[in-house]
């Protein structure tokens, strides 16, 4: 260590001198890199999903505002496929699909289906989480034709062979889809008995019943009307986490159920407010409203009652008493708390609740 002796008739020297210490160890500990790159990249491209008819363009502009967005078809779906907080999936049941499918690449992460041997051929089929007994079905090079040139390259196919297949009948399956769907992300809901047989074959496993190591398939307990399958991945707690579920009739609803993303109303409800139009309907409507039921809500709205996505008629009053009551309603989405008291209010609903589930090891 260097000691500098500095007489008080050199008050400049020791100026200096404290100067050339401080550069000298400035220097040893500044490690700041030279350049710095954004954390987040952020595209302002519209959403491939999203209409820009004219005929939409007002209600459009009204549904952005709650992170919401309007389809060619009239449907009304989230802006974006994050707003879930966890990927959905469009389920195939029929060779009917939406047309979006195909621009759905800021909507859905990739498609799951149900498929069963009947009569010595592999077909997709219409059945419940349980796989019982099913009501249609159709060939697989059909879903093929309908589907390859709607695959988008992140896609992920998520197939699910009905639950008493034998260990000849998956490689023959798996072999099909690897000559048919030149997708690279695919995998197969099966039973751990067949997970070594599955990744043995260069696929992807999501076991068909909870497995603390895996993606796995929910019970029936954990679906709705609008999620029909579920799947989870169990944290370091043994708490099960949603990450995926497939949707088809019902996307919005889905979502909303995954993830409370829409946006507060920009206006408040009074008998004096008149909503002559549905953008005006949309600027007005509470958090938990259908959004796809916009005629009927403007109908309502003369009552001063919306309908809910439970399917529920509710008064506005009704939900104006429930957010008064709330600090959380009282934060702007830009503060840091306000997502914190989003997942607070998930954490005890119906809806929520019955999506968690706790493993534990039993005996010794």
């Amino acid at each position: 260590m260097e000691f500098f002796v500095i007489s008080r008739q050199s008050p400049l020297l020791f100026v200096l001198a404290l100067f050339s210490v401080l550069f000298v160890s400035g220097c040893a500990v500044d490690k700041r890199p030279e350049a710095y790159s954004n954390a987040i990249l952020v595209s302002s491209a519209f959403p491939a999903h999203g209409s820009s008819q004219s005929q939409y363009a007002a209600l459009q502009q009204a549904l952005l505002s709650r992170n919401l967005l309007i389809a060619d078809n009239g449907e009304v779906l989230p802006v974006m496929k994050g707003m879930c907080e966890a990927d959905m999936l469009y389920h195939i049941s029929s060779t009917n699909l939406p047309p979006y499918i195909g621009q759905h690449q800021d909507l859905y992460a990739g498609f799951y289906f149900d498929v069963a041997l009947v009569n010595g051929s592999w077909k997709v089929v219409n059945t419940d989480n349980d796989f019982g007994q099913f009501n249609s079905e159709f060939d697989l090079a059909l879903l093929t034709s309908v589907l390859t040139p709607r695959i988008m390259p992140n896609d992920t196919l998520t197939i699910r062979p009905q639950p008493n297949v034998t260990a000849k009948a998956l490689g023959e399956l798996m072999s099909l889809m690897q000559s048919v769907f030149p997708v690279k992300r695919t995998r197969f809901v099966v039973s751990s008995k067949f997970a070594k047989q599955v990744e043995q074959a260069g696929y992807d496993l999501v076991l068909s019943s909870a497995g603390a190591s895996h993606l796995y398939l929910g019970d029936t307990l954990s679906t709705s009307a609008a999620q029909e399958r579920t799947f989870f991945k169990l944290d370091y707690t043994a708490n099960a986490e949603l990450k995926a579920f497939a949707a088809s009739e019902q996307p919005l609803v889905a979502c909303m159920q995954a993830h409370n993303f829409v946006q507060p109303p920009s206006k408040k409800f009074s008998n004096k407010l008149k909503a002559n139009d549905l953008p005006s309907v949309v600027n007005v409507l509470p958090s938990n409203a259908d959004f796809n039921q916009l005629s009927e809500q403007q109908r309502l709205f003369t009552t001063g009652q919306y309908l809910t996505i439970n399917g529920d008629v509710l008064k506005y009053s009704t939900y104006q008493k429930l957010q008064a009551g709330s600090r959380c309603s009282r934060l702007a989405p830009s503060d840091p708390l306000y997502k914190y008291c989003e997942d607070r209010k998930q954490d005890v609903s119906t809806d929520y609740i019955r999506r968690k589930a706790t493993m534990r090891k039993q005996g010794n």
